[in-house]
């Protein structure tokens, strides 16, 4: 259920965010060569917009396997040691993410603290900010969950290699 919950957010965030920042940017350029003025605030929302799409896609790309993976060497390794390859790789990836993570919660806070505005939204400064966290908790929690999977045999690899993506049909020659 959670994960049913987490991935509709993911989404979510992703498909509203992309369709949201395509339509401001394409009607801030028909008001600015249309009509001769613009909407001062449309660049500062897209990018905020787009920082959530990035992180949360960042963070749905770990559940969905998209993320770059080599494993030309690894696989020809036994399985057992191609497991253990894969469990090495996602405590490197969780290395990053969990103290990112942290510091990005802190530093999040401070800006909370500071009541700091948003140039032109004029919004508190750490909505926007809370992408990062927002973002490295679900990734850090995704990667909990391919951990899992390779714990179990399930997986071998942290992201989809080009080969399982063949075998899926995913790609095209």
């Amino acid at each position: 259920m959670l994960d049913r919950l987490v991935t509709l957010f993911e989404q979510l965030v992703v498909t509203l965010g992309f369709a949201a920042g395509t339509l401001l940017l394409f009607a801030n350029v028909v008001a600015r060569y249309a009509f001769d003025t613009g909407f001062p605030w449309v660049l500062e929302t897209v990018q905020y917009l787009f920082a959530w799409v990035v992180l949360i896609g960042a963070a749905h790309g770990v559940k969905a396997g998209v993320h770059l993976g080599i494993d030309i060497l690894t696989r020809k390794f036994p399985l057992a040691v191609q497991r253990w390859l894969a469990l090495l790789a996602l405590a490197v990836c969780l290395a990053f993410t969990i103290p990112v993570l942290i510091l990005s919660v802190e530093y999040t806070f401070k800006v909370w603290q500071w009541g700091d505005l948003t140039l032109d939204l004029q919004i508190p400064q750490w909505i926007p900010y809370l992408a990062i966290p927002v973002g490295l908790t679900l990734m850090t929690y995704r990667f909990f969950q391919v951990g899992l999977k390779i714990w179990r045999g399930e997986r071998f690899t942290v992201g989809q290699t080009e080969h399982e993506q063949m075998a899926a049909g995913e790609i095209i020659e």
